[in-house]
C-alpha cells in the first residue's frame, strides 16, 4: 500500500514539475566504487600474469587521480535537458582519459519529457549515431536517506543491452530529491519526481557537486542533429553485425 501511495504522489509531482518554468545547470562528479585491481576474483584469475595485473593497477591508479578532475554538466529548461562531460582539453589529452570517462561518459544525452524523446549522440563503429532510447520505467522504493542537505528517495530501474552473449540486464540505482523539482539526472536518466542526486551502476557512481537554479532564464538547449538516426534495437543489431564481421576476420 505504501508503495502505491508513493507512485501516485510521484506521478502527481511529475505533472506539477513539467508545468513549471525551471532552468539551470547541475554539475556532477564521478567516482569508482570498486576497481579491478582490488577485486580478489580478478587477482586470483590472473595471478600467473603479473605483468597484466601491473598494467591494470597502473590504469586504476591513474583513473582515480584523473576522475577527481572530471566534471559532467546537466543543463535543463522546462521539459528539455542535455547532459555531457565538460570540455577540458588538458584532461582529454591524457592517455588514461578514455579509461576514466568510460563508454557512457563520452555520449551527449538529450531528453525532451514533453515529446517523450530520449536521444544519445555517440561515436561508434567509425560513425556518428543519434540513438533513440525509450523512457525509463522506474520502481519507486519506500526508502530515504540524507545526501548533504537533501532528503532523497530511492528508485531503481534496469539497463538492458543486447550483446553477443544475449540480453544483459544491469541494475541502476538512483536517489532523487523532490525538494528540487527537476525530473532529470545524469546519463539521460529522467522521469523521477525530483532531481537525481546520486546514480549508481556497474562499479561507479555519479553524484551532484553543484546546483545553480535560474528560474525563467533561457538556456538555449539545442537538440543534437548530426548523426545517423537509429532506434536502440537497430543500434544493437549494428553492433552485433560489426562484432561478427570482426570475429570472422581474425
Amino acid at each position: 500500500m505504501k508503495k502505491k501511495i508513493i507512485v501516485i504522489l510521484a506521478l502527481f509531482s511529475l505533472n506539477s514539475i513539467l508545468s513549471q518554468n525551471l532552468t539551470g545547470k547541475v554539475i556532477y562528479k564521478k567516482e569508482y566504487t570498486n576497481t579491478m585491481s582490488l577485486n580478489s576474483e580478478f587477482l586470483n584469475k590472473y595471478k600467473n600474469n603479473q605483468e597484466f595485473i601491473r598494467k591494470v593497477k597502473e590504469i586504476d591508479s591513474n583513473k582515480e587521480e584523473l576522475v577527481r578532475e572530471l566534471k559532467f554538466e546537466l543543463v535543463f529548461e522546462n521539459n528539455v535537458s542535455l547532459f555531457k562531460v565538460q570540455d577540458f582539453l588538458e584532461l582529454e589529452n591524457n592517455k588514461f582519459y578514455s579509461f576514466t570517462i568510460g563508454p557512457e561518459g563520452s555520449i551527449i544525452y538529450y531528453t525532451n519529457q514533453k515529446n517523450k524523446e530520449n536521444i544519445k549522440q555517440k561515436n561508434a563503429y567509425g560513425e556518428l549515431f543519434l540513438v533513440e532510447y525509450p523512457m525509463q520505467e522506474w520502481e519507486l522504493i519506500n526508502e530515504t536517506k540524507k545526501v548533504g542537505e537533501y532528503t532523497c528517495y530511492k528508485a531503481t530501474t534496469i539497463k538492458t543491452v543486447k550483446g553477443r552473449k544475449g540480453i544483459i540486464n544491469t541494475p541502476v540505482e538512483a536517489w532523487y530529491t523532490p525538494e528540487i523539482a527537476i525530473p532529470f539526472g545524469p546519463l539521460g536518466y529522467n522521469g523521477l519526481p525530483g532531481l537525481i542526486i546520486e546514480l549508481s551502476m556497474y562499479n561507479y557512481k555519479y553524484y551532484v557537486s553543484k546546483i545553480a537554479l535560474n528560474s525563467g532564464n533561457e538556456m538555449n538547449i539545442k537538440k543534437p542533429t548530426q548523426g545517423k538516426v537509429v532506434s536502440k534495437k537497430e543500434f544493437e543489431e549494428i553492433g552485433l553485425k560489426v562484432m561478427s564481421e570482426f570475429k570472422k576476420g581474425l
